[in-house]
């Protein structure tokens, strides 16, 4: 499934380095391994930072726009991964998943920048988004990589759960 950031930036201060998105970019939301999904943004810019990361050093901003599109994708994506949608009577102003993963793909610095016991917060906004703020401990490996992109790992549980939030903020729009 296919949508579309409005924001999507990230820092590392330990590795010295920015991303960010010069423009609104499509983020994939898809089953990687089995019961693992994949929240994907490619195409980012990456650039020098010093100074202090903000306490969530990923922030994704996700249109639910235009409503009825995107509502029709969460039910089609929904049925064919077998994602139970659970609408919420009431959604809380925030929720929080556990991610098995939360990476970075840096190919001119040739490092892969990574936490696994990284936390999810997402929360509705006014403007009809989503925001994602990811928090966790990273490091980073050399390792080289083809392109600068930014990957979430979530198991099926937790995608589920996100997905139903999602739905639920839809609906509510329509």
């Amino acid at each position: 499934m296919h949508l579309t950031t409005n924001t999507a930036q990230a820092w590392f201060p330990a590795e010295g380095i920015k991303l960010s998105d010069p423009k609104p970019l499509s983020l994939l939301w898809d089953c990687h391994h089995g019961d693992t999904f994949v929240l994907l943004v490619g195409g980012l810019a990456a650039e020098p930072f010093s100074g202090e990361a903000p306490a969530e050093p990923i922030i994704l901003e996700v249109s639910l726009a235009p409503f009825g599109e995107v509502i029709g994708k969460i039910e089609q994506f929904a049925a064919h991964h077998n994602l139970p949608l659970a609408p919420l009577a009431a959604p809380p102003e925030a929720m929080e998943e556990p991610l098995t993963l939360a990476a970075c793909h840096l190919p001119e610095a040739k490092l892969f920048v990574f936490s696994e016991k990284a936390l999810l917060t997402a929360h509705a906004t006014a403007e009809g988004t989503v925001r994602l703020t990811v928090a966790g401990d990273f490091k980073s490996r050399k390792l080289p990589c083809q392109a600068t992109d930014l990957v979430l790992h979530l198991e099926r549980p937790g995608a589920a759960r996100l997905l139903s939030y999602c739905f639920t903020l839809v609906r509510g729009r329509i």
